[in-house]
C-alpha cells in the first residue's frame, strides 16, 4: 500500500506543479515540437503532429486534470482501504485511478520517452507498478465477491 500511496502522491505533485506553474498547457505544443524529431514511434508521432500539437492547450488541460484526478483516486482509495471503510468502493476507485495512471504513463512514454532515459524508465516503472496494483485488487474483488 505504501508504494501505491507514493504513486498517488507523485501524480498529485505532478499535477499541482503544472497548475501552479500556470503555463504547462500553453507550452505543451512547443515542448512536443522540440522532441518530435527523436520520437521513434511513427504512428504516435503522426498522432502528435496531426492532433495533439494543433490542440495542445486542450491536451495540456486534459493532462493536468487527469493527473490530479488519478492522484486523488489513488490516494483516497488507499486511505479508505487502510481505514477499512467502504472497501469494495475503495478498491474500485483505486483501480480506476491506477488504470488512468497507466493510460497517462503509456502516452507520456510514447510521446516523450525517447527524450531522456530517465523519463523512459520512470514511465515504464510506473506502468508496471500500477498494473501489479490492479491485478492484486481485482483478485481481491473476486475473492471477496
Amino acid at each position: 500500500m505504501f508504494i501505491l500511496v507514493s504513486i498517488g502522491l507523485l501524480w498529485l505533485r505532478s499535477s499541482l506543479s503544472k497548475f501552479i506553474g500556470g503555463n504547462f498547457a500553453a507550452a505543451l505544443g512547443e515542448t512536443l515540437n522540440k522532441t518530435i524529431d527523436k520520437n521513434p514511434y511513427p504512428l504516435f508521432k503522426q498522432f502528435l503532429i496531426s492532433l495533439v500539437i494543433p490542440n495542445s492547450h486542450l491536451f495540456g488541460s486534459l493532462v493536468m486534470w487527469g493527473e490530479l484526478l488519478n492522484g486523488i483516486a489513488i490516494t483516497a482509495g488507499v486511505v479508505l482501504l487502510l481505514k477499512q471503510y467502504q472497501v469494495k468502493w475503495a478498491r474500485l476507485v483505486l483501480i480506476g485511478g491506477l488504470a488512468g495512471g497507466i493510460f497517462l504513463n503509456i502516452n507520456f512514454w510514447l510521446g516523450l520517452g525517447s527524450a531522456s532515459p530517465a523519463s523512459d524508465s520512470l514511465n515504464l516503472l510506473m506502468i508496471v507498478i500500477q498494473m501489479i496494483g490492479i491485478v492484486s485488487l481485482v483478485k481481491r474483488l473476486r475473492v471477496k465477491a
